[in-house]
């Protein structure tokens, strides 16, 4: 999820050929995306967002029955370590720090997805 158009553009152009994209504005446009059947390979959404942030709707999908084994990769320029550490135990099975470098992105999107798989 991404409510900056700059970032959406960005990841619709360093993404779209290997994936298929949603984007969704906020946590709560998000869940009801999901509630309508939709189900995600991964989902990678930026920690700052209106109505209802990245974390808050992390904390919501791993106490989900429906939605805890989706991939969770958080975006975020906040990249205090006591953060991070939130974010993992809430769930998050990835963590990219913005800004940052397309190869980074790629690579995380692979392993999460990989190590998703072999599970």
């Amino acid at each position: 999820m991404e409510d900056d158009e700059p970032m959406r553009l960005l990841l619709d152009v360093l993404l779209k050929k290997k994936y298929k994209l949603v984007f969704k504005n906020d946590g709560l446009s998000g869940m009801k995306w999901l509630a309508e059947g939709n189900m995600p390979s991964v989902i990678l959404s930026d920690f700052i967002l209106p109505k209802m942030n990245g974390y808050d709707f992390l904390s919501s999908l791993s106490q989900s029955g429906m939605f805890s084994d989706i991939p969770f990769i958080m975006v975020s320029s906040r990249t205090d370590e006591p953060f991070k550490k939130r974010c993992f135990s809430a769930g998050a099975r990835g963590f990219l720090d913005k800004p940052f470098d397309p190869s980074q992105l790629y690579k995380l999107l692979d392993k999460v997805i990989e190590s998703t798989v072999e599970n």
